[in-house]
């Protein structure tokens, strides 16, 4: 990921420092706080900003009370975890996703994008408006990549129902879903598999060159970057599991081309 700024790079410059201090290994921190060696690396080189819960451990370890605590709340205010998750989608090489609401941002046609973004009520201005759709238009780009990423997407069949935009935006969306394209494995989970592990909402994985895999579980005020070990191997593992539930891409597409003439 790139540098971020400000206290990002400076908390990690002091987690490095305290941590040389005690004449510590980052293995041997990374030991002693609930993250992986490749978070304790990534958070030092400003690559990555703090964990929730990070500053605290910090704070114990180092007998700091509160200085890497407060640091961490700066640093979380010098980014957003979508900021985090748009910059490793430029190093990616494989992602999977599963979304119940709408199609996935990296798949969305410029008028379905515009649709979502016009919705009464959310207090956007016309340029904010615009400048929303070219930076999601702007993530696509990392398809033009060679070699491009992977990408296996489930997608719930309630979003094939649910009107965004007028008719034609609608059925442009869903045909240029169902149309193949290289690198893209497409799913419909359909409304008869019922109960699934991945009910309670949006579930994204990046699977990244020579670092371990991370999750992005998207929420209705703000996302949450997870590269818990633990917690990453259970997204994967419910996603796996909805992939399993899921339709085959054949009959996915089939099921589209359906809905885009019913639209």
């Amino acid at each position: 990921m790139a540098n971020s700024s400000g206290f990002v790079s400076y908390f990690g410059t002091e987690l490095r420092r305290h941590r040389e201090r005690l004449g510590w290994q980052r293995e041997q921190l990374a030991d002693s706080v609930p993250w992986s060696v490749w978070t304790v690396a990534s958070v030092e080189q400003g690559r990555r900003k703090p964990p929730p819960g990070f500053g605290e451990h910090a704070d114990a370890l180092f007998n700091l009370p509160g200085v890497m605590t407060e640091l961490a709340k700066k640093a979380q205010d010098d980014s957003t975890a979508f900021r985090d998750l748009v910059e490793l989608e430029e190093r990616v090489v494989a992602i999977s996703e599963y979304d119940m609401r709408l199609v996935s941002g990296l798949l969305q046609t410029r008028s379905y994008a515009r649709a979502l973004h016009e919705v009464p009520g959310n207090g956007l201005s016309p340029e904010e408006i615009g400048h929303s759709v070219e930076r999601r238009m702007k993530r696509q780009e990392i398809f033009s990549r060679q070699p491009p990423p992977t990408f296996h997407v489930v997608i719930d069949e309630a979003v094939l129902c649910r009107r965004i935009g007028d008719a034609t935006v609608m059925r442009e969306q869903l045909t240029t879903l169902a149309a193949p394209r290289p690198n893209l494995t497409l799913q419909v989970l359909p409304f008869s598999a019922g109960a699934h592990d991945a009910v309670g909402g949006p579930l994204l994985l990046l699977r990244l060159p020579d670092e371990p895999d991370v999750a992005y579980a998207d929420g209705w005020a703000q996302g949450q970057l997870i590269d818990t070990p633990t917690e990453v191997l259970r997204a994967q593992r419910s996603f796996e599991q909805l992939a399993a539930l899921a339709l085959p891409p054949d009959l996915s597409a089939e099921m589209i081309r359906a809905y885009a003439e019913e639209a």
